[in-house]
């Protein structure tokens, strides 16, 4: 599947085109919507017991950044979270979902 990744980083020209009129600063690099949060449960579920650095690239079915790792414990208890950003992604048809999800999710 990596020889598959689509780099979903904006192109500099469209990118500058997209925000001209824009007052942001910091432009994003990639488009809206591609950033993903990982809470406790989520974080748990994944079997992640220690938070990554943030700039490390991982795998999902996809390749993301680390851009922000949260900890944090109060009266109601501890929490953490992770973002990542989305850098590089494929989709698949039905069929090779299919397969995959067969091979993830396989019984016995």
């Amino acid at each position: 599947m990596a020889d598959k990744l689509v780099s979903m980083k904006l192109d500099p020209k469209a990118r500058e085109a997209k925000y001209a009129e824009s007052a942001l600063v910091d432009r994003p690099l990639y488009p809206w919507g591609l950033a993903i949060t990982l809470d406790e449960e989520a974080l748990e579920a994944l079997g992640m017991t220690e938070l990554p650095e943030v700039g490390k690239p991982l795998r999902l079915e996809a390749l993301v950044d680390v851009t922000a790792v949260s900890s944090n414990e109060s009266k109601g208890g501890a929490s953490r979270s992770v973002s990542l950003q989305i850098t590089a992604m494929c989709l698949e048809t039905p069929a090779e979902k299919k397969s995959t999800e067969s091979k993830l999710y396989a019984k016995g």
